[in-house]
């Protein structure tokens, strides 16, 4: 399997777990989370950005909807992590959840910011950092060897 192939892999893979943690959040939102101040519109929020992000994973190959839906996903593992430790606006989660939505939450997250991270380095690992040199040693770019801007 080449690289590209992992890298598409390795996207929808994420799109499918934020569409799934986002899914979790309008789950736990529609079942009792609605009536808790502030926690509860975050957690629709996120059922739709994850919803959103998912969408675009799909269809779109462009690295700032990885870095997009990772950074979405850390926070919201970030936001559980405060919540059920120190509290979180006024919010304290206490417990595994009720059928291990925190365990699933966690799972789900932290599998969608691996994958788009792995999609993310593995789309970059192609790109050259640096213009390839053609046979013979001179730049790709056709400058005629000299440097752009200097006379």
């Amino acid at each position: 399997m080449t690289r590209a192939v992992v890298g598409s892999l390795c996207r929808i893979l994420g799109a499918g777990a934020v569409a799934a943690a986002g899914g979790l959040h309008l789950q736990l939102w529609a079942t009792g989370y609605s009536a808790v101040s502030v926690i509860g519109p975050l957690f629709l929020l996120d059922g739709i950005a994850s919803s959103l992000v998912a969408l675009a994973l799909l269809v779109s190959r462009h690295p700032l909807v990885a870095v997009a839906g990772a950074a979405l996903e850390l926070g919201a593992i970030a936001g559980l992590a405060l919540a059920s430790t120190t509290g979180l606006f006024g919010f304290h989660q206490a417990g595994a959840g009720v059928g291990g939505d925190i365990l699933a939450a966690y799972g789900t997250e932290g599998f969608a910011a691996v994958m788009l991270a792995a999609s993310i380095g593995l789309g970059w690992a192609r790109r050259p950092l640096l213009p390839l040199r053609r046979r013979g040693g001179e730049p790709s770019i056709s400058s005629g060897g000299r440097s752009p801007g200097l006379g």
